[in-house]
């Protein structure tokens, strides 16, 4: 071997499991106190898994949490609380009095009650300016009404009577009458005419009445179905066949309608028009006429501006009354001990005592899904992402794993000691072994890649905006610059995507600086290497035949 004046060489050949690893020492004799060393490794691309965590550890808190306070200071009404127990979405816990709001909601609403009902008798009065019959019949108009006149509510336009069917009541001799009941045909005659009608004993009254001469009478009511021949106002006598012998009454009396309707104006105003100015049959809601009121509309109008801001005054007392009562915010279990875990909250506001806005009178927790808020760095933040799985083991419960979710992440960091981190939250569904505030670790998942080509990180270079690494072919030569695409990685493996293949070879060197060997150890290694040229390579995977002289420029 020729090696040029004042340089020493030494070279060690390595085998190692999965590649050949080779070193070179060499220096130059006049220049430094130390020597570099050049290592060369071989990797055999092969197949892997890539599995990428981020962990962190912080203590379990559930996911659905409220704290369960008085809204105000106020004396406690309703108070539905006990120091664990589990509650519903909506249920009332707590509610506080304020007497003061009571009676303005109370005043409120009789004043709607009475605004109401004066909307109600004014719309009444609006419709009624019209004026229609309420049944049909026939229909008898007042004496002092006539268009142009001037009414008031109670004015009494007319009657609708029922023409149909007459009654009348005469009166018979006490011990005749007794002898008369009820659906006896009674026999009538109607003064001036030639006419006889039949009727129908209704009663027999029990009250004994006198007339003039003494006599002890009792009065008899009669119904008579009308055949259009008779009409109120007739003056009739009845007999009523009794034995083979007749019972006649002893006084006349005048047919009335069975049934009457009056019929009022309902507002107060001036008769515009009369559509029925005599008596006459009419037919139910046939028009009688018109009533004329000028204020009426905008009375209504002011009416029910008013019923409009009570509604408000009543809606808003409501709203603040609304306001001193706590409802549970979800399905949970409510405990103090979020209050105080030493002792019982509630044993100190009992009903009718006077609370403090803001004590705690515990919490309200969802239970079913936890959460684990743990710290990130900075520099891993941008590998979590929502929605990532994470593998999360208890302290507290050994041998068993959870299975967990990112549902959350901090866009805010927190800086301590110069160390920024962030939040990620760790979301567990809790199957009942997990417990409020029990210590936890998470491993978020960042990549989980499996039978994946690998290769070491250290093998992989970046040249020109290229991935590159040094490709030993099949026939010994070596292409310095082969590119490859990549994807996940960690820290010790890299994913190889494209640019080579399972069983390829690829060369990794790296230089490490060594002390100044004194010429003993410089001629052992000559020795050394120099036994070893002369006992070949086998087994080093066709590493030695690139390796054999010096580094380059030597």
């Amino acid at each position: 071997m020729k090696m040029k004046k004042g340089i020493i060489i030494a070279v060690v050949a390595v085998l190692a499991c999965g590649g050949g690893t080779y070193t070179y020492f060499y220096k130059y004799a006049n220049t430094t106190k130390k020597q570099t060393a050049v290592q060369e490794t071989v990797y055999t691309v092969k197949k892997g898994n890539i599995r990428s965590v981020i962990s962190g550890t912080a203590q379990l808190e559930p996911q659905q949490q409220q704290t369960i306070v008085p809204p105000k200071e106020g004396m406690i009404k309703t108070i539905n609380l006990q120091r664990n127990m589990n509650v519903k979405k909506g249920d009332l816990l707590l509610e506080l009095s304020d007497s003061s709001l009571d009676e303005k909601l109370d005043s409120a609403r009789l004043t709607l009650s009475q605004q109401q009902s004066d909307l109600a008798d004014l719309q009444k009065q609006y419709d009624a300016q019209t004026i229609v019959a309420p049944a049909g019949g026939k229909f008898i108009l007042a004496t002092n009404v006539s268009e142009g006149a001037g009414v008031s509510k109670t004015t009494k336009i007319g009657t609708i009577a029922n023409s149909s069917l007459l009654t009348v009541t005469l009166p018979f001799l006490q011990d005749e009458a007794a002898q008369i009941h009820k659906g006896d045909t009674v026999q009538l005659t109607i003064d001036g005419y030639m006419l006889t009608k039949t009727g129908t004993v209704d009663s027999v009254s029990s009250s004994v009445k006198s007339d003039s001469k003494g006599n002890r009478l009792l009065d008899v009511k009669i119904n008579i179905d009308n055949d259009g021949t008779m009409d109120e106002g007739q003056i009739v006598k009845g007999t009523v066949p009794n034995g083979g012998i007749n019972i006649e009454s002893k006084a006349t009396a005048a047919l009335q309608y069975r049934t009457s309707q009056i019929v009022m104006a309902g507002v107060s105003g001036t008769i515009d028009s009369l559509d029925i100015k005599e008596n006459r049959q009419v037919n139910k809601g046939e028009r009688i006429g018109t009533i004329v009121n000028d204020t009426l509309k905008n009375d209504i109008t002011n009416k029910q501006n008013q019923i409009n801001q009570s509604n408000k005054s009543i809606a808003d007392l409501e709203d603040q009354l609304e306001k001193l009562k706590v409802y549970a915010p979800f399905d949970g279990v409510f405990s103090t001990d979020f209050a105080d875990q030493k002792k019982n909250v509630l044993t100190s506001y009992p009903v009718g005592t006077t609370i403090s806005q803001g004590v705690s009178l515990g919490a309200v927790a969802n239970m079913d899904v936890l959460q684990l808020p743990v710290k990130v760095d900075e520099l891993d933040l941008l590998k979590v992402k929502v929605g990532q799985k994470a593998e999360v083991k208890v302290d507290a419960i050994t041998g068993k794993t959870f299975t967990g979710e990112v549902t959350q992440l901090s866009t805010v960091g927190t800086t301590t000691n110069g160390v920024t981190t962030y939040t990620a939250v760790v979301s567990i569904k809790n199957e009942g072994d997990l417990k409020n505030a029990m210590t936890a670790t998470a491993d978020i998942l960042v990549e989980d890649k499996k039978n994946v080509l690998v290769a070491p990180v250290e093998a992989v270079k970046q040249k020109a905006g290229k991935r590159i690494v040094t490709l030993k072919k099949a026939d010994g030569t070596v292409e310095q610059d082969h590119e490859v695409q990549v994807g996940a990685n960690t820290s010790t493996l890299v994913e190889i995507t494209s640019g080579l293949s399972e069983g390829d070879t690829i060369v990794m060197q790296a230089a490490r600086t060594q002390t100044k060997m004194n010429q003993q150890q410089i001629d052992q290694m000559r020795q050394q290497f120099q036994q070893g040229a002369r006992g070949g390579n086998s087994g080093g995977g066709g590493g030695g035949g690139g390796m054999g002289g010096p580094p380059p420029g030597f």
